[in-house]
């Protein structure tokens, strides 16, 4: 007799994810599958408290962290490498990802989580769950629910994929599990902080530190985190250029006086209810 498929759920700890996981759950009880998160090295630390407090506030399994190595490749180029996988990935490439070359979903979190898969997988055969929806995109409106991937060769399913954005925050309040605070300030996305597709109004909202972390990235890379084209009339845009930018309304000529840097939200989960 065959062993059963070893599930495995992957979590970025936002909305989707996280609704996979009490799917999950749901379906598979606590100890019926496996759950996973890449650790980039470029979240928020709220997001990181929101992972370690996911398993309590759900009932769930441990999750397991993954990080990139890139020592190896770096050493190969005689440059040190900082621990951290984002920015080692950076100085690995020589320059930040972009929209146009999105090399980082796959560097910092799909080839980890692959590689601990196969530490794990023994004989069995995989099932990769993604909390995937269809209404994110035109091109994950294309998406199968179900189909087999040779890079994992695992066979992935996307239970959530025809659930829309009310369905998934009903589903948590349902299921008695806050969403990440970080969608609480305004911010459409919780993975990656920010994330290369960060938005104007997400930029705005950005806290100091975060800031000051893109401008000692690009001191390290020597190149630009913000590709060309993003300040209009700029070609390639400095840190400052970007925020001053990212406070303007109208095209970017008129400052908008209702903008103000905003707060950093407090990190411990116990200020949203977690720990209680």
């Amino acid at each position: 007799m065959s062993n059963p498929p070893l599930r495995i759920v992957s979590l970025s700890g936002g909305k989707d994810s996280t609704a996979l996981y009490c799917w999950a759950i749901r379906q598979f009880g606590r100890d019926g599958f496996k759950a996973v998160f890449a650790d980039t090295g470029h979240e928020h630390p709220v997001t990181y408290n929101y992972v370690r407090n996911l398993p309590m506030m759900a009932g769930g399994p441990d999750i397991q962290w993954v990080r990139a190595d890139f020592s190896d490749r770096l050493a190969g180029k005689g440059i040190a490498a900082s621990g951290n996988p984002f920015l080692d990935m950076m100085l690995w490439k020589g320059r930040a990802p972009s929209a146009k070359a999105q090399f980082c979903t796959e560097h910092v979190k799909l080839h980890p989580i692959r590689q601990w898969i196969e530490n794990i997988r023994q004989d069995n055969e995989v099932n990769i769950y993604l909390g995937i929806r269809a209404g994110e995109s035109p091109r994950r409106a294309k998406m199968p629910e179900r189909e087999f991937s040779e890079f994992y060769d695992a066979e992935i399913i996307r239970p959530l994929l025809r659930w829309t954005e009310p369905e998934v925050f009903s589903f948590l309040a349902e299921c008695g599990v806050p969403p990440n605070p970080l969608y609480a300030l305004g911010f459409g996305r919780v993975g990656c902080f920010p994330c290369i597709h960060a938005n104007k109004k997400e930029l705005r909202l950005l806290p100091e530190w975060a800031w000051a972390k893109l401008e000692e990235w690009e001191r390290r890379i020597g190149r630009s985190w913000f590709p060309p084209g993003v300040v209009p009339g700029v070609h390639i845009p400095a840190i400052a250029d970007v925020r001053l930018w990212c406070k303007t309304d109208h095209g970017g000529r008129q400052m908008n006086m209702f903008c103000s840097d905003a707060k950093d939200v407090p990190s411990c989960m116990a200020t949203w209810g977690a720990c209680e």
